[in-house]
């Protein structure tokens, strides 16, 4: 399982735009506005952890899906044999209740031999022997026991491997490609890319006179390219540390809540920090 981020393809784009930005001067009194792009918070392309062919797909591309939901099927007839075969296995205690009787009869041998040679009708190696023959069915029971615990391991590897033959949702998201198809045998190529929409994440790029002016938990307000034009509050998630010094400027990730996924990803936006959201002041 691959993850990817859209923002790095797109991140000439927004540094061109931002370079724009500042070549331009905003008008006394109004806050500043940035340049800045609404993704998907994560953007996961989903493998399988094992080769095999695909059965069969069980979402379509657009189609929303849950953390933990089966998006396909790999062929799995092999690893469904040895499964039940293994169940079968775990289940016979036969073993383990004829080495409990095997015990139970050596322990009353060696009661019986205990008492005759304390009363010296027997002689000390016949003792012996009914005392050795209880170790040897003793330890016979413990490691049937020991063998019913490897055949319960067993069946738990088989289970395992079975449940990886279903490919499941990592995330709570939206099926944006189909990758692969039924019949196809696949491996380390990615069945389908499933994207979060919530919350969505707003990537922006400042310049280094805002380096240190923002701190995690501020919040400022985007406008989407698409919609009504109505701000949107968002929170800052991250804040770079470091400034890149080939354009001298940072960046800084914030989270946008989306709960009834109405704001698409993959959108340009226009991004303002004012005073009243815990950045930058008006100028």
């Amino acid at each position: 399982m691959q993850h990817t981020r859209a923002f790095r393809l797109r991140l000439p784009w927004l540094i061109a735009g931002l370079i724009s930005a500042f070549q331009s001067t905003a008008r006394a009194g109004e806050p500043e506005q940035f340049d800045c792009l609404i993704e998907p918070m994560v953007v996961t392309q989903v493998g399988s952890p094992v080769q095999g062919v695909i059965h069969a797909l069980l979402a379509e591309r657009g189609e929303l899906v849950e953390r933990g939901q089966p998006l396909a099927f790999l062929e799995s007839s092999v690893e469904k044999a040895t499964l039940e075969q293994a169940r079968m296995r775990a289940g016979m205690q036969s073993e383990i209740r004829a080495r409990e009787a095997d015990l139970e009869l050596a322990a009353q041998s060696r009661a019986r031999m205990e008492n005759l040679f304390e009363q010296k009708m027997v002689p000390e190696q016949q003792r012996d022997e009914a005392v050795a023959k209880y170790q040897v069915a003793e330890a016979a029971l413990k490691q049937a026991k020991e063998n019913f615990t490897l055949l319960q391991q067993d069946l738990k590897r088989s289970q395992e491997l079975l449940a990886q033959r279903t490919i499941r949702s990592p995330v709570n998201g939206v099926v944006v490609e189909q990758r692969a198809f039924p019949g196809e045998f696949v491996y380390e190529n990615p069945i389908m890319t499933v994207a979060q929409l919530n919350p969505l994440r707003v990537e922006v790029v400042l310049p280094a006179r805002y380096f240190g002016q923002f701190d995690a938990h501020a919040t400022a307000l985007v406008k989407p390219e698409i919609g009504d034009g109505t701000p949107l509050r968002a929170t800052v998630d991250v804040v770079d540390r470091t400034l890149d010094n080939r354009s001298g400027t940072f960046g800084i990730r914030l989270t946008l809540p989306n709960t009834d996924l109405a704001i698409p990803g993959g959108q340009k936006c226009q991004l303002e920090f004012t005073s009243d959201t815990g950045g930058i002041a008006s100028r």
